[in-house]
């Protein structure tokens, strides 16, 4: 028997990440609707730990935040903004293990400049300061059956301190339902009591990342791998509302677009919605690339006015 490998790779710290433009051209590349593709680059750095983003956060404008699930945080200036990108790790040494540093998403309190993210391999939800410092971490109860590797995959902090959190792995017997809790504030903003209920996404996708819209709804991104190799995946943003959510009940979303036919299928893992001035909003998606030589970290900007959206159930029962 002859065993082959790669020569040790000597630890590179460059802070350099190469932006490159990519093409919007294409038969389907612009239908999208009813967003609008406006950016799409692909990014690439000889960093060592560069790579494997499965959160996104817009900062500050004119800013990206990104984590991977190497347990890594980079600051990246938009594509056009001026700025120096900068890639740095949130964990010590003590969590060599990518099950204690497997970061999968990611929710920014404007008001208070914190963070919280979630471990997927430790099924755990991390506070960080407006300084990128781990402050606390929590271990719901309700989430501690999840799988190490397809359990916490999405979760948002909404304004008014509770959390979801979607699993990514499919409930048995189903391939679109998925475990979900919603998680109430204890008095200090720390997770709470959580209430069980189903994500029921498109058929043969897993949620991977969500944000929260201007009116409160939720555009959640979700991602199907493809077989066989090399691997290729699918992508559905879907739009729920969170009025819908009831204690041991599915939790229907409506599917919006696809990205497939574009060009641009990638392992999108990280969403984040940033308000513009017109009343748009920039929607932005990044890939995590696995570190597989035959996949992209790739950066997409899409632009949506909030009027084009569907009414959902409870939108259309609300008063007025």
């Amino acid at each position: 028997m002859v065993w082959l490998r790669d020569p040790p790779q000597v630890y590179n710290p460059s802070q350099v990440v190469t932006v490159t433009s990519l093409p919007l051209a294409g038969p389907a590349a612009i239908n999208l609707a009813p967003f609008r593709l406006t950016g799409a680059w692909q990014l690439a750095s000889a960093n060592s730990n560069f790579g494997g983003y499965s959160a996104l956060v817009v900062p500050t404008r004119g800013w990206l935040r990104a984590y991977s699930d190497l347990g890594q945080r980079l600051e990246l200036p938009q594509p056009g903004q001026p700025g120096q990108p900068f890639q740095a790790g949130l964990f010590g040494p003590e969590a060599r293990a990518k099950s204690m540093r497997d970061v999968e998403a990611a929710s920014r309190d404007p008001l208070t400049g914190e963070t919280w993210l979630t471990a997927e391999g430790a099924n755990a939800l991390l506070r960080l300061d407006s300084r990128a410092r781990i402050v606390a971490r929590f271990a719901p109860p309700a989430m501690r059956e999840w799988p190490e590797n397809s359990g916490a995959e999405a979760m948002l902090r909404r304004p008014d301190g509770s959390f979801l959190v979607l699993a990514e792995a499919y409930r048995r017997g189903s391939w679109s339902e998925h475990d979900a809790l919603r998680i109430a504030p204890s008095p200090d903003g720390s997770p709470g009591v959580a209430e069980r209920f189903v994500f029921a996404g498109p058929t043969g996708f897993r949620p991977t990342d969500m944000a929260e819209l201007p009116d409160g709804r939720i555009l959640i991104l979700t991602r199907r791998l493809r077989w066989p190799m090399p691997p290729r995946f699918g992508t559905w943003l879907v739009l729920a509302d969170p009025r819908e959510i009831a204690p041991g009940r599915a939790w229907h979303g409506t599917p919006l677009a696809s990205l497939d036919g574009t060009g641009l299928e990638e392992n999108y893992e990280g969403l984040a919605i940033e308000p513009l001035a017109s009343g748009r909003l920039a929607v932005w998606l990044i890939s995590d690339s696995n570190g597989a030589v035959t996949q992209r970290t790739l950066l997409l900007r899409l632009e949506l006015d909030p009027a084009d959206l569907p009414a959902t159930q409870a939108k259309q029962k609300a008063p007025g």
